[in-house]
């Protein structure tokens, strides 16, 4: 039967979303680079919409641009021909909540990406901020100041396209008559951290299906998720590849297809993308030969994963990933204000290094080590995994780092965790740095600060940074500690907590560093993380003597 698919069109339009001016170079030009966390000389906005898609009659659409930045309404439409196909992908369908936020990807032929991150009230007003990077709920902050705020918003927004992109963690440098200090999200070990990577937690009930749903990723195959929530689709197309970290997906990403773009699932290259229940009807008329499909409820939660011609991939299970299922339950029985993105990142970053361990690298190639101590399930994965485009991208810029004069890779996460997990498949590298911390050197004494604080429970030999044991322990001590303090500290009920809640303050919380009249954005981390000496965040006795007995615990189990 001869198909009547327009791939070559599609595919022309996800390739030429956006055109027309020049592209400054950063970190994300190169697909080389795997680790995005250095600062540049670029602004982190790439261009500001603030939009409305107008009827024309005979069912056409035309955007009408309220207000830009930096360039004009004329310039940015010619730049992003494609515009309305991607910000109003839901119109046709409904939403009560008073602002929609998602965010949609656009992909030239060179493969580099630019990520839109769109905040849409209910009259139809659409925030658009176009940036190489993939910070989602930052962006999503910045949208509600502008909304909020009329020319002090737009101030605001001026005033990042003006500034530097900071390294990871640090805040950007802007006028200090801007009431806001924006900071940087932490996203050293996962350029994704700032979706949100701890909702897979409740999207995802059975572990099972995220575990299977993360190989299949890891394995490059055709990822679908579907769901009627909008804005849920999106985010968990956008949190699962913080799941990966530090592998990176390099193929299709469309957190929601328009249905214009649908004729691409049936293409063979790997996808990972997001279809609304709507689109069903449209779906089944597209001949995909295979893909997993990954079905949401109207709760936003997993009901079932299909596997049309595939079968399920399985994580290897080694002991770390026993940890990792340890610690991903110790941290469902958290209440949700006190479980952190780092803690959840860093399980997966540690078990991906001890993976990653398990294949020796000799040059461009890998090989397994120990084959003839794994199961055939695990070797049919290893296998696989040699062979994807994200693992090759991975193991040069290990080697290449390795291999490097100055001993680079002390100070990346991942090498060291793969080093310290493996000293029999790195012995030269190992040695290195276990000779570097006798001497006070290492990882951990770089980075001992490493998440803005000084305090003894935020430092990288705590959390686990840098290939140090799980942290189970202090999972554990910490749950303990939430349990004894929850009656008489009032924490926040999961009923009235919503992700990102924690990262609002008023001026009355700010230290006297800095005297601030709007609300704050804390994009790094939780808040547990910022400078002491700009915030004074005030815990109650009962937490104070709380984490005095953790620190002591953590320190007589050596975590």
């Amino acid at each position: 039967m001869e198909l009547n698919l327009d791939l070559e069109g599609s595919f022309q339009l996800l390739n030429t979303s956006f055109v027309g001016l020049k592209k400054k170079p950063n970190v994300f030009t190169s697909r080389s680079e795997v680790f995005y966390f250095s600062g540049n000389e670029n602004s982190c906005i790439n261009a500001f919409l603030s939009l409305k898609q107008l009827s024309t009659g005979e069912g056409n659409r035309a955007l009408s641009l309220s207000w830009t930045h930096p360039y004009p309404p004329i310039v940015l439409l010619a730049r992003y021909p494609n515009l309305g196909k991607f910000c109003f992908a839901n119109e046709a369908t409904s939403h009560t909540v008073s602002e929609l936020v998602f965010t949609f990807v656009l992909t030239d032929s060179s493969g580099f990406r630019e990520y839109g991150h769109v905040s849409t009230a209910v009259n139809g007003e659409a925030v658009v901020i176009m940036s190489p990077y993939p910070w989602c709920n930052f962006f999503y902050r910045l949208a509600y100041l502008y909304r909020v705020n009329g020319e002090e918003g737009k101030n605001m927004v001026r005033a990042l396209c003006r500034c530097s992109t900071p390294p990871s963690g640090a805040s950007f440098v802007i006028p200090r008559e801007i009431p806001v200090n924006f900071r940087r999200p932490y996203d050293r070990m996962c350029s994704f951290i700032d979706t949100a990577p701890l909702r897979m937690l409740a999207v995802f009930p059975n572990l099972d299906d995220l575990f299977s749903v993360l190989a299949d990723l890891l394995l490059e195959k055709h990822i679908i998720i579907v769901g009627s929530n909008f804005s849920v689709v999106s985010t968990v197309v956008m949190s699962l590849q913080a799941l990966i970290a530090p592998f990176d997906w390099m193929h299709i990403l469309i957190p929601i297809v328009p249905s214009s773009l649908l004729d691409v699932l049936a293409a063979p290259p790997p996808y990972l993308v997001g279809v609304l229940t709507s689109q069903l009807p449209l779906l089944e008329k597209v001949p995909i030969e295979s893909a997993i499909v990954v079905r949401l409820n109207s709760e936003g939660v997993c009901e079932r994963v299909a596997y049309i011609n595939e079968t399920p991939s399985h994580l290897p299970h080694s002991g770390w990933f026993s940890g990792v299922r340890i610690g991903l339950n110790l941290l469902k029985l958290q209440p949700p204000a006190q479980q952190s993105r780092r803690d959840l990142c860093n399980l997966f970053l540690t078990y991906y290094a001890s993976l990653f361990g398990e294949v020796v690298l000799r040059g461009p190639k890998g090989y397994i080590h120990n084959k003839d101590r794994m199961s055939g399930a695990s070797i049919a994965f290893y296998e696989m995994l040699l062979t994807t485009q994200s693992f090759a991208n991975l193991s040069e810029y290990v080697n290449r780092t390795m291999e490097a004069d100055n001993n680079e890779w002390v100070d990346n996460e991942f090498i060291v965790a793969a080093v310290r997990t493996n000293p029999e498949v790195f012995p030269r590298h190992y040695q290195h740095l276990i000779s570097e911390e006798k001497q006070g050197g290492g990882y951990v004494a770089k980075h001992n600060d490493c998440f803005g604080s000084s305090e003894l429970d935020t430092t990288a030999l705590i959390d686990g940074f840098g290939g140090h044991r799980l942290g189970l322990t202090r999972l554990a001590a910490e749950f303990a500690m939430s349990c004894c303090a929850r009656k008489e500290d009032q924490l926040v009920s999961s009923d009235d907590y919503y992700p990102g809640q924690h990262d609002w303050m008023t001026s009355s919380d700010v230290g006297e560093s800095r005297h601030l009249s709007g609300p704050v954005v804390e994009a790094a981390e939780e808040m547990e993380t910022v400078q002491p000496a700009e915030f004074d965040i005030v815990h109650s006795p009962v937490v104070k003597s709380s984490i005095k007995q953790g620190r002591e615990s953590i320190k007589h189990d050596g975590v």
